[in-house]
């Protein structure tokens, strides 16, 4: 039997059930179908466990970064896209902005790199 983890994003639920398994971050869920085994280890919110040492089968994918992307207004009633007090981009609209806003965090650091 192989123990799992749930390793989930900043801001997300504690639990989830995926697989007809449920999952948490307080306690490993025990696996035994490989095939489940098998997604489980290329999904990175997952920690695939060995059964007779705890070591890890699988490294987390590592999370960006920042989490702390937003198109803010500077003094000159433009918009820029900070990553705390650091500024990214100048010159976007105000709807650029919101749009920018309303993105995922994912999505906003895709962006971002683009």
């Amino acid at each position: 039997m192989v123990k799992v983890k749930y390793l989930p994003e900043p801001g997300t639920p504690d639990d989830t059930e995926t697989l007809n398994h449920k999952f948490s971050t307080r306690r490993a869920t025990d696996v035994t179908d490989e095939a489940v085994l098998a997604v489980l280890r290329a999904n990175p919110f997952f920690q695939v466990l060995d059964d007779d040492k705890g070591s890890k089968t699988s490294t987390p994918v590592p999370k960006p970064a920042s989490t702390q992307l937003a198109a803010v207004e500077q003094e000159d009633g433009t918009f820029a896209i900070t990553n705390g007090a650091d500024l990214i981009k100048e010159g976007l609209t105000k709807e650029d902005a919101d749009a920018f806003n309303a993105l995922s965090d994912e999505d906003k650091v895709e962006y971002v790199a683009a």
